[in-house]
């Protein structure tokens, strides 16, 4: 059964417009048409009219009130239209009129939607164009696509900067499993839990190894950890990670890390119960996760830049045994430059609290990082 589409038409001539060969027409393009001959009649129906409206079509010179216009530059009724359609921005207009000039009659900031939107047709071309384009458009907005990329423009974009920070192809990702989900033909989902770790999360890991917010070679379970300021050997001066987001990070990562082996003797065996179950709740709950996690992410890093601030937020808790080289430097394994204050320490094993960045001209080619003597405690 071929689609109806359902359209308010407002204008002064619109039974003369919708003689027998405009019904046909209409009848023909599967349209169906609520007819008003002003503006005020045309708010009446977008209030009352029971059934989905798909698109509203306005005349350039009608009235808001009476039946016919005063003069043939009396636009009240488009003013009005204009006005009404902030109410309704889920329906397109369109303006359908015999007048070229029209920007003659109203200012180019009124027109601004119809002209963007490139929504103006004129009656000397007939209706047929109009009726067509409506029905493309109608199409469109009614598409899952264009739904998903509605509802979730501001997150999509998320992923769309997360690409271009690694370099990967999340969006499409993502995108491809919302609609999915809406359509209700998820299939295969055991698949999409390799994707999230190799396109998300270890991509996550590396940039933010990248600004410094982490330190590099994390494992994705240290990653996680890290971020909720439970990483064995490292200190926090100021959380990275918002508490609230503490749990959701670690439910994601372990069903991930999980989700992605085959077999028995895992901790949680995700893969074999989705595949056995053709279960779709589970990715639709981690795809959420992931979305809430990477707009956090990329928000994070848009506002810390720097990666020498980001790398002072966090020390390394190390042991080692201070040590002079052979340039009479004294360090602390191959990283940490130390400045001492009492020779007696060399040679004595010790305990890292704290740590910057070398900045010394001398040393720094040789350890990139610095310990003073008030930063480590004698352990030995």
């Amino acid at each position: 059964m071929d689609k109806t589409y359902q359209i308010i038409w407002a204008d002064d001539e619109i039974d003369a417009l919708l003689d027998e060969t405009g019904k046909a027409l209409l009848s023909m393009q599967h349209v169906e048409v609520v007819k008003c001959n002003n503006a005020v009649m045309l708010e009446e129906m977008l209030k009352n009219v029971n059934h989905r409206i798909d698109a509203v079509i306005v005349d350039a010179n009608f009235t808001a009130k009476d039946f016919t216009p005063s003069d043939e530059r009396e636009v009240s009724g488009l003013r009005k239209a204009m006005f009404l359609r902030e109410g309704y921005k889920h329906i397109p207009f369109y303006i359908y009129t015999q007048r070229i000039n029209i920007s003659e009659l109203v200012d180019e900031e009124s027109l601004a939607y119809f002209k963007y939107n490139n929504a103006i047709f004129f009656k000397s071309n007939g209706p047929r164009p109009l009726l067509e384009r409506i029905k493309n458009d109608v199409d469109k907005i009614n598409s899952v696509e264009f739904q998903i990329d509605n509802q979730y423009k501001k997150e999509l974009n998320y992923f769309l900067v997360f690409d271009k920070q690694c370099e990967a192809k999340s969006y499409n990702l993502i995108r491809e499993l919302l609609i999915q989900s809406r359509e209700g033909s998820l299939t295969n989902t055991e698949s999409y839990f390799n994707r999230f770790r190799t396109e998300i999360l270890d991509n996550m890991n590396a940039v933010s190894a990248q600004f410094g917010i982490v330190p590099e070679n994390l494992s994705l379970n240290n990653f996680s950890r890290f971020l909720c300021s439970k990483a064995n050997g490292y200190n926090l001066n100021e959380e990275v990670l918002p508490k609230a987001l503490h749990m959701l990070m670690q439910y994601v990562v372990e069903m991930v890390q999980d989700g992605s082996h085959k077999g028995p003797n895992l901790q949680y065996e995700v893969h074999q119960f989705v595949s056995e179950r053709s279960d779709t709740l589970i990715i639709r709950s981690l795809l959420f996760s992931i979305t809430e996690l990477v707009s956090w992410f990329i928000s994070y890093i848009e506002k810390n830049t720097d990666k020498q601030q980001n790398m002072s937020n966090w020390q390394k808790q190390d042991e080692g045994i201070i040590e002079k080289d052979e340039k009479g430097y004294c360090h602390i394994g191959k990283d940490y430059s130390v400045l001492l204050k009492n020779m007696d320490l060399v040679g004595k094993k010790v305990k890292i609290t704290n740590f910057i960045p070398n900045t010394s001209s001398a040393t720094k080619k040789y350890y990139p990082l610095f310990v003073r003597e008030e930063d480590f405690q004698v352990i030995d």
